[in-house]
């Protein structure tokens, strides 16, 4: 019996030992950015260990497990270990701007690579908030949503806006974009071909006036541009009301919350955020941004986070 306690208890301090000599590891799943030069991918988490392979500062590794000294992360298709002083997940944070030169709006993505699930995407001239900077791909913020850009495509002054004349406003009937994922984009292209230039995109609710027809399209005017829009992605009726009329805040993005901003687009100041089902009085209607007042307040909200109210 003595012999079967004595037992117990070694193995009891044998396990203490070896907990206190693990390192702490914890699990984790995001991207970081190597800082500090060139870092070895190596086997095992020991110097000691064969490298798998060489990365240098800029490069983006997805962390699998964090741990003091070091982490397990993925990279190029190979997985291994790096030490963890050498990952850095916010190593900047100021203001660029978007700026493409092909007039479609950047695209924001869940991952730094071009596979990426696309969030979402913005106009030129959107400010967004860079957290970190790595080769090829930033990590920015802009509003309330968090992903990656091509870093090609920011700079730090927005295009100077041009000054065309103001375009004569087209009669036609009315529809909206309303493409079935609710952060999914509308295409507007130059010709009624889906091989044709893509002239921008649009998410849901976005306004459009349709001026003419050909075979699977609808030729259409948006925001002053003219081009071509599937039909199906287009609803097409006399559903949105005139102003003024009563409105739901939605959110097709799963937040509970809308922001209520001062001016018309992501970079206004909000005045306030409204949890959804809020009731508000929309006064003028915009192609994307409509002037709406809650609780006697003035501000602008986008047509994809609210919904007429019905007569019953």
């Amino acid at each position: 019996m003595q012999k079967t306690h004595l037992y117990k208890r070694c193995l009891r301090a044998i396990a203490l030992v070896l907990a206190l000599a693990l390192p702490a590891v914890s699990l984790a799943d995001g991207f970081k950015v190597v800082v500090g030069g060139a870092l070895n991918l190596r086997k095992e988490p020991s110097t000691a260990a064969s490298v798998l392979g060489q990365y240098p500062s800029g490069t983006w590794m997805n962390v699998l497990e964090e741990g003091d000294d070091w982490s397990k992360v993925e990279v190029a298709g190979k997985t291994g270990y790096v030490m963890s002083k050498y990952l850095a997940d916010s190593t900047i944070n100021n203001t660029l701007y978007v700026r493409t030169n092909t007039g479609i709006g950047l695209n924001l993505r869940k991952t730094p690579s071009m596979a990426g699930e696309i969030l979402t995407s913005f106009k030129n001239g959107t400010a967004v908030q860079v957290l970190s900077k790595g080769n090829e791909w930033y990590r920015v913020q802009i509003g309330d949503v968090t992903g990656y850009m091509a870093s090609r495509y920011l700079a730090a002054k927005p295009a100077a806006p041009s000054q065309p004349s103001t375009p004569a406003v087209p009669s036609g009937k009315q529809g909206v974009v309303n493409n079935p994922g609710a952060n999914q984009v509308l295409l507007l292209r130059e010709k009624a071909s889906t091989t044709a230039r893509v002239l921008g995109n649009y998410r849901n609710g976005t306004l459009v006036t349709i001026t003419g027809e050909s075979g699977d399209f609808y030729q259409v005017n948006v925001g002053g541009k003219n081009g071509f829009m599937m039909k199906k992605f287009v609803k097409v009726g006399d559903e949105t009301p005139a102003t003024p009329f009563t409105a739901k805040l939605v959110n097709p993005n799963g937040n509970r919350i809308v922001n209520f901003r001062k001016g018309p687009g992501l970079t206004a100041a909000v005045i306030d955020t409204y949890p959804v089902g809020t009731e508000i009085t929309v006064t003028q209607l915009g192609d994307v941004w409509c002037k709406a007042t809650i609780d006697g307040v003035e501000g602008y909200v986008s047509r994809y986070f609210f919904k007429a109210v019905t007569a019953e």
